[in-house]
């Protein structure tokens, strides 16, 4: 299935202009795991 969702420079750049950021994590023959930070918000304290 081709182009069935954003990139991940896609996804880089709307987190960085929130204000947060992606890690990536990868073992081979494990595969890869992305994790997302944003800030909090007011409304989460």
């Amino acid at each position: 299935m081709e182009g069935s969702g954003l990139g991940l420079a896609e996804v880089k750049a709307i987190v960085n202009a929130h204000g947060g950021r992606v890690t990536a994590k990868s073992k081979p023959g494990e595969g890869t795991v992305f994790t997302i930070y944003l800030p909090r918000t007011q409304e989460n304290y």
